[in-house]
Order: structure tokens, then sequence, then C-alpha cells
């Protein structure tokens, strides 16, 4: 059979095809071979990142031999026999472990991340050279004592050690092509600087809201919005108040004599409405509770979390003339125990929420516009110059106007400059006297001693082996004269502003109590508070939900007071779920009704990972709050965005009074508040789509855990997925002891009764070392989502690694 013409013109191209075909997979091949010779050059370089954790070393510095051990899961414990030498083997734990967090935090600190990761550092920048964090930490050092200077050499001399032991520089300058610098002694007061940046407000948004909220609503309906003391509050001192009045006309909430005009536009926080306002726990029993009569503190400080997580296990063993044994968690920059215990005394910290910012009037010169009066007389504004390197791009340049008491920031209502005063811009405010407190050996000494340290202010609960218990402030305390009320004010009367630092903070002495809780809520009388000052301390649910546990056992133990800070009832989430039963049950408009009143029915008042009931309460509460306060901001005329009401910490005793009383007034576009009420729950259900889908929209599915690397969003899925912690779906939420959101939560949960560490607990949502290689990278973290206790002391040691004098013989 002949071939046809077709077939015989089709033969060549099928030869073409083929060698088409095996040259294009020839290149393929060969780029696949390329590519995997990259990719495994590059996890073999990665690989190089991981730390020698054996064999000896010899260093520069220390005056005898250090010991790091490390059990099988990655926990440090330091062998040294000074003070000195223990913080080089901090150093030099932290610079093989954590090096790039403690670079990223002194970065934040000292206004350099732009220099490390481009543009999108500008912002953290531009912050920190606008308070001029980096001169803080400059005199800082320069004020330290000859101790502190020896400590932070020795740190710094351990961080770089560390740093030179691995084989490649830390996996993550490979990606950003960029290579480590060496550690500094100022590099600590940076860290410690960028801690202020992080539990407090630098740029005192919150008071600027009150300020306009104060002018621009009613009396009434400010009082409303800011009630203080509130019916959640839970103090250990004094009362908590009743529930408000609720008086707002039909007309709305705006005052009649309010300016449609104003100079000053502030916007609203992109944040959860809950997410500013959670906070730390710690609380303690004495030891007339317990039943080996130690007192016995729990701590659980809740940040944002992250790989690497922000605390780092350790134990320091130091022998010598002064010996200890102290464990606990330290800040990779820093050479201290954050919170732990020594035998003597155990302690723990939550942010205070105190007022530690004020925006200042400025009285300016009608003939000169570069003067403004002080109580010293005239004096003329500075301008200060501000370079910003930039990684990838042009330095950026710009000046800053300063002040006596600060950089002037914005204007107020009239026009006038307002300067910002804060206590981060104190060198006074920073120093490394929390060293001393591992070195306490009674719960006095330490309250004594925590109004002269210098960190960001904290609630400190001490707990002793003697079985007594206190409470004091824990940093520098402004004294604040004349400044009281929500609207800032000149200072050029010397009677009004900061003079000095307090001498005597409010305290609660041992002897005094049994519990003592701390959720960042009042923990003291209104008079003593005033002292503080509100800096948008908490609602008070979860110190009220920890001291009614507290009450209930007159015995505790580890693990009832473990029990307690992974509890999730939540008896602010059963109002709304009751008010959400009674609007379905009654609301015969309401679509799919028989289905909502069938999802309702897995209650348990629990923030469950299995609870619809939780998450349909939880949102519609989210939603109805939401739009409540939208309405109530859109009255307020500097608000840009009308949400920017959420910067207020307690609005949810307004927006339940307003519920409840139901007054003339209502929400633009709703015609009676059942109306309001039903159009959010719909609102609620259509983002949950289809109502088949209802049953599948779990607490759990919304409260997943989103815990990544920094550098995670930039890399390909598949690499980003490898150096993130895996999604877990976990119990908690914001109102419970068990504080949970995707990327919030408890960055630590301590237990221990001081004397007795072998029974202590120490959780952390991730290990001591990150390293996407490192075996013990998870263990930590699955114990955390699962609600696992962990031994606060470090196990057996499966690695030591010995660090000996470089010029010893």
């Amino acid at each position: 059979m002949q071939p046809s013409r077709v077939s015989e013109s089709a033969a060549p191209a099928r030869r073409i095809g083929r060698s088409w075909r095996r040259a294009a997979l020839r290149v393929l091949l060969g780029a696949a071979l390329l590519a995997s010779t990259a990719v495994a050059g590059l996890l073999l370089w990665i690989g190089a990142s991981l730390p020698p954790l054996d064999g000896e070393e010899r260093v520069a510095g220390p005056t005898a031999e250090v010991v790091l051990e490390r059990d099988r899961h990655g926990r440090v414990t330091i062998r040294a026999d000074s003070e000195a030498d223990a913080a080089l083997g901090i150093g030099y734990a932290h610079g093989q472990d954590r090096f790039f967090q403690m670079d990223l935090l002194r970065r934040v600190g000292a206004g350099t991340l732009a220099a490390l990761i481009g543009p999108s550092g500008l912002p953290a920048d531009e912050g920190a050279r606008r308070h001029d964090l980096p001169g803080t930490a400059r005199t800082a050092l320069e004020q330290a004592t000859k101790a502190e200077r020896i400590i932070l050499d020795a740190y710094a001399k351990g961080v770089n050690a560390g740093l030179a032991s691995l084989r490649a520089r830390p996996w993550e300058y490979i990606l950003l092509r960029q290579r480590p610098e060496p550690w500094l002694p100022r590099d600590s007061y940076a860290v410690g600087l960028a801690m202020f940046r992080d539990l407090q407000d630098g740029r005192n948004r919150r008071e600027r809201v009150l300020d306009a909220v104060s002018r621009a609503l009613t009396p009434d309906v400010f009082k409303l919005l800011t009630t203080s003391p509130g019916p959640w509050e839970a103090p250990v001192e004094g009362e908590a108040g009743a529930w408000p009045q609720v008086r707002i006309a039909e007309r709305g909430a705006r005052r009649q004599d309010s300016e449609d005009q104003a100079h000053a536009v502030i916007q609203s926080a992109s944040v959860h409405l809950d997410s500013a306002y959670v906070g730390s726990n710690a609380f303690a029993v004495a030891g007339s509770l317990t039943p080996h009569g130690r007192a016995i503190l729990a701590n659980d400080m809740h940040l944002g979390l992250q790989v690497p997580t922000t605390w780092y296990p350790i134990r320091i063993l130091r022998a010598g003339e002064r010996p200890l044994d102290a464990v606990g968690v330290s800040l990779p920059g820093a050479p201290a125990l954050i919170v732990g215990s020594n035998g003597h005394i155990a302690w723990g910290l939550t942010n205070s929420y105190g007022d530690w910012l004020d925006h200042v009037v400025l009285e300016m010169d009608p003939d000169d516009e570069a003067r403004y009066r002080t109580p010293d007389g005239w004096k003329r504004l500075r301008q200060r110059q501000e370079r910003i390197e930039v990684a990838g791009g042009e330095p950026i340049s710009f000046a800053i106007t300063e002040s006596i008491w600060g950089p002037v920031v914005a204007q107020d209502h009239l026009g006038r400059p307002l300067a910002l005063r804060w206590v981060a811009q104190e060198p006074d405010a920073l120093n490394l006297r929390l060293l001393e407190l591992a070195e306490a050996t009674s719960v006095e000494q330490a309250l004594d001693l925590a109004p002269q340290i210098g960190v960001p202010a904290q609630n400190l609960i001490v707990a002793g082996a003697d079985g007594s218990v206190g409470w004091t402030l824990m940093g520098r305390i402004p004294h604040r004269l004349g400044l009281n009320g929500p609207q800032p004010r000149s200072w050029a009367d010397a009677a009004t502003g900061w003079h000095g630092w307090l001498d005597a903070v409010p305290r609660i002495d041992p002897g005094e109590r049994r519990r003592l809780w701390t959720a960042n809520a009042r923990v003291v009388d209104l008079a003593e508070q005033g002292l503080i000052g509100d800096g948008g301390y908490a609602l008070g649910a979860r110190a009220r939900r920890i001291r009614d546990l507290l009450d209930a056992r007159d015995q505790h133990d580890e693990h009832t007071l473990f029990r307690i800070q992974l509890d999730t009832k939540s008896e602010l989430m059963a109002l709304w779920y009751e008010r959400l039963r009674a609007l379905v049950e009654t609301d015969p408009m309401l679509p799919e009704r028989n289905r909502l009143l069938s999802l309702l029915e897995d209650w348990t008042g629990e923030a469950a990972t299995h609870s619809v009931a939780y998450r349909l309460a939880h949102d519609w509460r989210t939603k109805v709050s939401r739009r409540l306060l939208y309405a109530l901001g859109t009255a307020v005329p500097e608000f840009s965005d009308p949400l920017a009401m959420t910067q207020l910490p307690r609005t949810e005793v307004a927006v339940w009074a307003i519920l409840n009383a139901r007054p003339e007034w209502i929400p633009p576009g709703y015609r009676d508040w059942p109306e309001f009420e039903r159009a959010c729950l719909e609102q609620v259900l259509a983002a949950w789509g289809e109502p088949s889908q209802w049953a599948s929209r779990t607490w759990g599915k919304r409260n997943t855990t989103a815990i990544t690397h920094p550098l995670s969003q930039a890399l390909p899925h598949w690499l980003g997925r490898a150096i993130d912690l895996p999604p877990r779906e976990v119990p908690g939420d914001a109102y419970v002891p068990r504080v949970a959101t995707p990327s919030f939560g408890a960055s630590e949960r301590l237990v221990v009764a001081p004397g007795a560490e072998s029974e202590g607990i120490l959780q952390l949502p991730g290990g001591p070392n990150a390293h996407p290689f490192a075996p013990m990278r998870l263990r930590d973290y699955d114990a955390w989502v699962a609600g696992v206790p962990v031994p606060l002391l470090p196990g057996p040691p499966a690695h030591r690694r010995r660090l000996v004098p470089a010029d010893g013989p």
C-alpha cells in the first residue's frame, strides 16, 4: 500500500518534532538539574547555619570555663563561675540560636530596620528616629555603672562568639543577601527600647481619640464610653463599678456646639476589635493555700506570636562567691531573666497600661513662630536631620522638629503644635537592674527593687519560698501633675507636666493578701490608680474570671493554677449568647431559623474549637459592636474613619448598656433596635456562606494559628510553609484566661513555686532554636497547642559545649 502524500509530507515534521522534543527534554532536564543543584546547595548552606552543640571552643572574654548544656529538646543550662561569665554564656546561646531575631529587635529599637529588610522597614525606623531612641540608648550606655558595662561587654562577646561558631551565617541573611553585623553593648539597650515600642503605643493614639471624642460627643455619651470603674472590673484592692446609665437623645450623640471643621485627622487602627486589649495574666497564691507551704506563681505573657517565639528558655547555674540557680525565660538581645524562679522567689509580669505618654500643647510666640513658652522662659524649636539607609534603595532623609518635651508630632483642633512626651525618651528609664531581680532572696527585697528597674512599666507579682506574695509596679513611673483629663495641656506652667519619678509607687506587701491576680486591668483602688494613670487598661473580664477560679478552692498546687491558665469559659460571651438565642427564638422573620436554633445547641460557655454556637455568638458580637461604634464615631468630625472609636479599650460596657437600654437614638438606617440586631446577624450569616455550610463554621476553623516567620511571606509558598509553624486549631479567645487568636496569645506559660522548681511548668509556642532543620523545633509548640505541661527545668544534658578562655592553658 502506497503512503499518501499527506503521510509523506508529515514524516519529516514528525522527525523534526521528535528532535525538538528530545532537545527540549534535554534542556528541561539540564535546567531541572541546575535548579535541583541550586536548591541542594541552598539547603546545604542553610543546614550549615545550625549551631555546633558539642565540643570545646576557645573564646575571648571568660575568666574561667563556661559550659552550655542542652537537653534533648534544646533547652539550655549555663554553668559559670561569675556573673560576667554567665552573661557571656547566655550571649553565646542567643547568638547561636536567635541572632536574626536579636538583630530585628535592635534595629526596631535603633531605627535601622530598613537597612536590613528594605523599604518595608521605613515606618518602624521613622518612629524610632522621631523619638530619638538611638540617642536614648547611647545615653543609657554612658550612664551605665561599671558593673553593668562589664555585663554588657561580656554578653556582646558571647553573642559574637556564638554567631562565629556557625559554619554559615544564619539562614535568614542568606535569603536577604546580607551579612550580620557584630553585636555591640549598646544594642542590648536598643532591644529594651524595642520592647517599649511593643508594649506602649509610641503614637499615643488612644489619647488623641479621647480628646476628639470628649469635644465632639455629649458629656453623657463621653462618660458612657469611658466608664470607670466598670462593672467587669475585679481589682485586688477597691471595688468594681455599676452599669452606667444611657442617655442618648434621638438626634444622636453629637454635641450641638462641636466644631464642624477639625485640623487634626485621626486614623483608625487596622486591628481586630479586641486585639489591642488582650494582654497577659499573672496570679499567685500564698503558702497557706498550698500543700508544701511555698507560694506558687502562674504567669502567661500574651504577645504577638511569630517564628521564633519571643522568649528563650534558660537555666543559670552559677558557682563562685555568689552562687545562683535561676531558671525561666530570657529575651534574646538581653543578658537577664525576664521572668522565672531562683529558689527564693518567683516573679511574673503583665503589662501595666498606665499613662506613659502625654501630648503637650506648645504655646507659640505670636511674633516668632520658632519660639515656644516653657517654665524657664521662651525657647526655640530645634531641627534634627535624620538619614535612614534602605537596603536595595536610596537613603531617606527627613527633618524632625523638637521641643524640650519631645518631638512635634501633630496639631490640636485649634491648630496649635503638639509635642509628645514618652517615658522611652528618658535614658533613666532604661537600665540593667533587672539582673538584680534574679538575685533577690525575699518578696520584700524584690518589691523594693522594682521601681528602680529600667523596663517598660509592668505589673510585678512575686511569690516567695516562705509562702508570702506581693505586687507592685516594675519600671520607672513618671510623677505626673495636672494631667488627669483627656485633652492635651500646655506645660508652660510648671504646675502641669512631669516632675521626675515617683519615689513611692502603689504596692501590696506580703501578708496583705493570700491571692493576687493581674490581667492588664485595674489592680488597686481609684486613688492609687490615679498615680499610675489610665493608659487604656483592660476591661477586667479576664481578671474577674481568674479571681473567681482562685477563690473557688482553699488549696492550690501547680496543676490547678496551670488549669486556670488554660480556662476558656467566657462569662462575657455568655451574655451575648443569651441575647442572640433570644433574638433567634423570638424573631420569626429570620431565615433558616430552625437551623440556627440547632446550631446554638452546642453551647458550653467555653471557647472550644468544636463549637459553632461560640463562633456565631462571637462573630455577631463583633458585628454589632463595630456597627454601633461606627455609628457613634460618625459624630466625631476629626475621625477619618469612625472605627477609630475602637481605640478605646472599654467600649464593651457602653455597647452592652446601649443594647439593654435601647435609647431613642438608633444607628442610622434602622427602624428599631431589633431590626439592627437582626441585620447584624444576617450579615454574619451571609459571610458564612450557604446554610448548608454553617455547621462547619466551628470556632476552631476561625481560631487557627497563623504563626509565621517574618520572611516567610516573601518566599514561595512551599518554602514559606517549611519555616512557619504548622496551623493548629486552638481553644481560647480575648476575654478568657486562655487568650488565643491566630497570631496572638500566650508567649509562655510559667507555673512555679520557688524552691520546688522540679515541679514547675514552662510552656512555649516554639522551640529554643527555630531553624527549619532543628529537630526540636516543634516539640514545645505541639505541647503548647495541646495544653500539655512541660517541665520547667531542662532534662539531662544531651549536648555539652565548653567555652574555654582563649588565653588559658
